[in-house]
């Protein structure tokens, strides 16, 4: 049975360099697309920072959903928290299901006026309330969890779980039938970026495992 390849990466936005047309960091998945037939899943925040609604930036968006080989998914609204210490943890913040509404509902709206409505999301900075949770798998098909921050907590959509970063070779572990890569387009706070060391690194993974499995490269809407 073919072992399904998810790459999944997070904070994509319209800024130069978090992944634009002509960023290096969009070169390296244009070239495994092509050596290898890879897929991505990219996770998008619809504002983020609260500076870069879709709304806005609907050149952007055509140009990632001209590539076949990508599936464009929800990731949160601003990515970002008023309340200090929780960094990014945009949906841990809204702790009732009536702020969490709110935001899903603005985050749509930053969607529809693109003219994409995502199948899938992932909570900014991987966690979020449970009550926050109740409302998300309202309105989405599936959520990509990471398997140390899920924290057994009960979706009402499809969810899928991974670990393993670009950057790792010593700890690749399959999911069921699914090898799930997750990774960060850009940020220096993040070790599994795009970078030229971990594109070189990663090419050196799926060399692997093409020699010890039949893979199937496949963005996560189609697992659905």
């Amino acid at each position: 049975m073919k072992k399904n390849v998810i790459i999944a990466i997070d904070d994509l936005h319209p800024e130069e360099g978090w992944g634009c047309e002509g960023d290096e960091s969009v070169g390296y998945l244009e070239e495994l697309n092509k050596e290898f037939g890879c897929k991505f899943t990219l996770f998008i925040p619809s504002n983020y920072h609260s500076r870069y609604p879709l709304r806005l930036f609907k050149d952007w968006i055509d140009f990632w959903k001209k590539k076949d080989w990508v599936e464009l998914a929800a990731h949160g609204h601003n990515h970002s928290c008023k309340t200090e210490g929780m960094g990014e943890c945009e949906f841990f913040e809204l702790d009732t299901e009536e702020k969490a509404l709110e935001r899903v509902k603005e985050c749509l709206s930053e969607w529809e006026a693109v003219g994409h409505i995502p199948k899938g999301w992932r909570n900014p900075g991987w966690l979020a309330h449970p009550n926050a949770i109740s409302v998300i798998g309202d309105y989405f098909e599936y959520s990509a969890v990471h398997e140390q921050h899920n924290n057994g907590l009960k979706w009402k959509c499809k969810t899928f779980v991974g670990c393993d970063g670009i950057n790792q070779t010593e700890s690749i572990q399959l999911h069921g039938n699914t090898f799930m890569f997750q990774s960060h387009i850009a940020g220096d706070w993040n070790d599994n970026t795009w970078s030229a060391n971990n594109y070189e690194n990663f090419r050196n993974v799926l060399k692997f495992l093409e020699e010890e499995y039949e893979l199937r490269y496949t963005t996560l809407q189609e697992l659905l």
